[in-house]
């Protein structure tokens, strides 16, 4: 009992005030607690020890992690957190500069580096999934490459062509 003692101790202060580990024995009955959590709610998990008939009981304080959720939620931009698939957004006036992102990934450089030709690819790459037919994306593009709207254009026609 003792080192399963150190071991949810340990535990508990790796885990951090969010969490609340015990033992518990057979029978159900907790017989140590580490940690103390800021909350009457709480999830709990029991996971038997090894070689043991105890387990470690693991708590967590369900209003602290909500309220991590919520920050996640107001920092991080959607596309980011969701399960969408790849190439999916959830705003449309964000679609193209998702796109140029994506792009700028698969060739594996920034824009500002890439040759001509690399810049075509881009094009090409945007076009295929239909960043062309938003308003305002030859503009964006152009801005983006750092070329003319005139020099999308061509690139789009030189690809479409092709």
């Amino acid at each position: 009992m003792a080192n399963e003692k150190d071991f949810a101790k340990a535990l508990s202060e790796v885990l951090g005030p969010l969490y609340r580990v015990s033992i518990v024995n057979d029978g159900g009955e907790v017989e140590a607690t580490f940690g103390e959590l800021g909350t009457s709610r709480a999830a709990r998990t029991d996971i038997p020890l090894p070689r043991s008939s105890r387990s470690l009981r693991f708590e967590v304080d369900v209003d602290a992690v909500e309220a991590a959720e919520r920050v996640v939620s107001a920092l991080v931009p959607r596309s980011i957190q969701s399960d969408l698939p790849a190439g999916a957004f959830t705003h449309v006036d964000r679609a193209i500069v998702e796109l140029i992102h994506a792009a700028e990934s698969q060739i594996r450089l920034p824009i500002s580096q890439m040759t001509r030709a690399q810049k075509q690819q881009v094009v090409r790459f945007l076009d295929e999934r239909g960043a062309f037919n938003l308003r305002k994306s030859v503009e964006t593009v152009a801005d983006a490459l750092g070329v003319s709207r005139f020099t999308v254009y061509n690139y789009l026609d030189s690809s479409r062509q092709t």
